[in-house]
């Protein structure tokens, strides 16, 4: 069977087609290769700036080598009492992350906030994953006996979401052993 040339909108479909995914094809490649996060896109794309590291605290039973998760570097204020925050655990389950104590609300570039374990048997809704600014919450037994460990073992997600710009200010995978 003989065709003749393809028509003017047969070829503009399949240039869309064409562009869209090699549109595709250059966003996985950079997904893949920035682990996963998006290219700096300049200087409202806060999650770049920010550190979340693990540290230490103050277990309970006495023990001091409790994971706690830390966040330093916000470049720009974020409000955590109007943001939401959750954790990701590494079998994909979401956990709210509940405001302990918050000193400062909004911490900035110089300040540091701390995600912790602690169940609490009279707060049954809470899902024992907290926030905090004051570090006597994680290093030591002023406000409770001590923190828990993270559970399970594995990578971590933290995603700090502000519904005022409508945009994740944290978005970070950490390593809990």
């Amino acid at each position: 069977m003989l065709r003749g040339p393809i028509s003017l909108e047969t070829a503009t479909v399949c240039a869309i087609g064409m562009v869209a995914l090699m549109t595709i094809a250059v966003s996985a490649a950079l997904l893949l290769t920035t682990g996963g996060e998006a290219p700096d896109a300049g200087p409202d794309h806060i999650p770049s700036a920010t550190l979340v590291e693990i540290v230490t605290g103050y277990g309970d039973g006495g023990s001091a080598d409790i994971p706690v998760v830390r966040i330093t570097g916000m470049q720009d204020t974020i409000n955590l009492t109007t943001s939401r925050i959750y954790l990701i655990d590494p079998g994909g389950t979401l956990h709210d992350v509940e405001t302990a104590i918050l000193r400062n609300t909004t911490p900035g570039e110089e300040m540091t906030a701390y995600v912790f374990y602690l169940p609490v048997d009279d707060m049954p809704a809470a899902s024992g994953y907290w926030i905090t600014d004051e570090p006597e919450m994680v290093f030591s037994t002023a406000y409770h006996t001590g923190v828990h460990p993270f559970s399970p073992g594995g990578q971590w997600r933290i995603v700090i979401y502000d519904p005022g710009s409508m945009k994740n200010r944290v978005d970070r995978v950490f390593q809990v052993t």
